[in-house]
């Protein structure tokens, strides 16, 4: 939040991370989602990172499945990336500096709460919305991919859809992200049709055995889930 980044940064915290090369993120959903933009290497290459964000599976940080997601403490997190290695024991495992000096981290007992209190940071960021809106005109162009005027659905009826032939049955694990994937999508989340073409890509069919794929009822082709 605004308010932490604010607090680390009065007291010193944040530019400790600067100083050994951490990457400040905006107050918003990011690599936990999949939108790191990563530069090191491509998709497809497997590699390993450590991260205390709480999700692990796969294309949740950077977007590729080829990489393995280990989580872990914000301490240890620090440590292996001071290391620079993943067999690195911070308990018993020594680091060597720039003048060959043989160093050990130290364990830190942390304050739970800031002694200064937290700091409000950058206020004002909201804008109420005017009392009057009956004069608002929303102006989105037809040709947009990244915003759509919704349509009103239609009234029900009354009438409840029977019989109806089941296209899907999850296999495995299924969560949101297999549902409605993140990431590049997220660029469509101001357009339903748009984004709507993410539906049920990472999800394994049990009836087909593949994934995002189903069988169209109308004339038994497998189609991804989005065209049928």
């Amino acid at each position: 939040s605004e308010q932490v980044r604010a607090t680390i940064e009065r007291d010193g915290l944040l530019a400790d991370l600067e100083a050994i090369g951490a990457t400040v993120l905006a107050n918003a959903c990011g690599p936990c989602i999949g939108q790191w933009d990563r530069q090191d290497l491509d998709d497809g290459v497997p590699n390993s990172i450590v991260t205390s964000y709480n999700r692990n599976f796969p294309k949740r940080n950077d977007g590729y499945a080829s990489t393995f997601s280990f989580v872990t403490s914000p301490e240890t997190v620090v440590a292996l990336s001071i290391a620079g290695k993943l067999d690195f024991d911070p308990a018993v495992d020594s680091l060597t500096s720039e003048n060959g000096e043989e160093v050990k981290l130290s364990v830190d007992i942390g304050e739970e709460l800031p002694t200064k209190g937290f700091d409000s940071g950058e206020e004002g960021l909201f804008k109420p919305p005017p009392s009057e809106d009956s004069e608002i005109e929303i102006s989105i162009p037809p040709e947009s991919e990244r915003l759509q005027v919704l349509t009103p659905f239609a009234p029900w009826d009354g009438n409840d859809f029977e019989n109806l032939p089941v296209l899907m049955k999850a296999k495995g694990k299924c969560t949101t992200d297999h549902i409605s994937m993140a990431g590049s999508w997220l660029k469509y989340r101001g357009h339903l049709e748009n984004i709507s073409g993410n539906l049920y890509l990472g999800v394994v069919n049990s009836f087909t055995g593949e994934i995002g794929t189903g069988i169209d009822t109308t004339d038994n082709e497998i189609r991804p889930f989005p065209e049928i």
